[in-house]
């Protein structure tokens, strides 16, 4: 956190929560100017302090670089790291080689988006997946509270300053336009229905995260896999011994099992069952709501290829495979030979690519083979 100091006796007014990140800080630091310069009568009067995404919305507002440059930088970061692990590609096995998490938003979306062409697919996939840990990061804190207290409102908020923070390149692009008005839009909810979560809202970044992470189990993603198992028992007892609703389960014998507070790595401890601690019945559910929610990935992934089509599409999947623990892989059946296959088949799908210009005119040789 940053906190600016302005030596003044005016207070900064009207700071809302409809307002950006950086028009709350611009607004915040504008009533900064000292009333006398003479330090031996000022005294601080005013604390301001910037959240994480206001800080990041100042500096995306003062970053001058060129697309060209910020691609240049990118390059240079991304062979010196790999240099430092010792790789030669940004992803092994599917697994990342290096950590690009450090790194600014605008370097990483240059990266994640090929900005130039200038990026091979293992490089584009380790951006993005830092990049969703970024925002997970920031939504994190605000999630736990608003499953707490039923703000949501403040949720939004959160996700809407990160979302303005972005860098030129990607304001231009029609999925920042698409969740910005899937963020307004539940902010509105949330505002109008005070203690209810917003739904029913197409490309909202904050539903997809709060059902990705649950809330049931603690560390879920990072924990010791028996733990995270022993933990996932004891939340589904509880649900049982609570449950209301005709035909909801009132034990793991029989009856439906509610797993929307469940995140996928709990969903795998049930339906591995390393340690024999869930029924018949509770890994067959568990099974089928992993297929549920894989199909329905696989599904966005296609629809937010867009234009890139078959290209775009496969990144989505490879992206996918890499950011999944052994054990969300192992129950959803994504094993080590469908990834091969997968960048089998981006590899061919961007060689073809690479026969055509833009204009639909052979790029090159006129013989597929010479391609190949």
């Amino acid at each position: 956190m940053t906190t600016i100091n302005p030596y003044s006796s005016t207070y900064a007014p009207g700071l809302t929560a409809g307002q950006t990140a950086a028009q709350r800080a611009n607004q915040a630091t504008g009533y900064g100017a000292p009333r006398d310069q003479s330090p031996t009568i000022n005294t601080p009067a005013v604390n301001v302090t910037l959240s994480a995404a206001a800080q990041a919305a100042l500096k995306a507002q003062t970053d001058s670089r060129t697309i060209e440059t910020v691609v240049s930088e990118a390059k240079a970061q991304i062979t010196a790291r790999l240099k430092a692990a010792g790789a030669k590609d940004a992803l092994k096995d599917g697994n990342a080689t290096i950590d690009l998490s450090g790194q600014d938003r605008r370097t990483l979306y240059a990266v994640a988006s090929n900005q130039g062409g200038a990026f091979p697919m293992s490089q584009q996939v380790v951006a993005a997946l830092a990049l969703k840990s970024q925002a997970d990061q920031v939504l994190a804190g605000p999630a736990a509270q608003a499953r707490l207290t039923g703000d949501y409102a403040s949720l939004y908020q959160t996700a809407l300053d990160r979302l303005d923070a972005a860098g030129p390149e990607e304001k231009t692009t029609a999925a920042w336009s698409q969740q910005r008005e899937a963020l307004v839009e539940g902010r509105k909810q949330a505002i109008a229905r005070p203690g209810l979560a917003p739904a029913g809202i197409a490309n909202d970044p904050v539903a997809a995260y709060m059902a990705q992470t649950g809330s049931v189990v603690a560390g879920a993603k990072t924990r010791e896999f028996g733990k995270v198992a022993t933990d996932v028992r004891a939340a589904l007892d509880k649900q049982y011994e609570l449950a209301v609703s005709p035909g909801m389960a009132t034990s793991a014998d029989g009856g439906e099992i509610d797993f929307r507070r469940f995140d996928d790595r709990s969903l795998s401890a049930i339906a591995l069952n390393k340690d024999e601690q869930f029924s018949g019945h509770e890994i067959a559910k568990a099974k089928t709501e992993i297929r549920q929610r894989d199909s329905a990935a696989i599904k966005a992934g296609y629809q937010s290829s867009g234009d890139e089509g078959s290209a775009g599409f496969g990144m989505a999947m490879i992206t996918r495979y890499a950011g999944m623990t052994v054990e969300e892989r192992d129950a959803a059946g994504w094993t080590p030979a469908v990834y091969s296959k997968m960048v089998e088949l981006q590899a061919a799908s961007d060689k073809l690519a690479e026969m055509f210009n833009a204009n639909g005119t052979l790029a090159g040789p006129p013989s597929m083979l010479d391609f190949i």
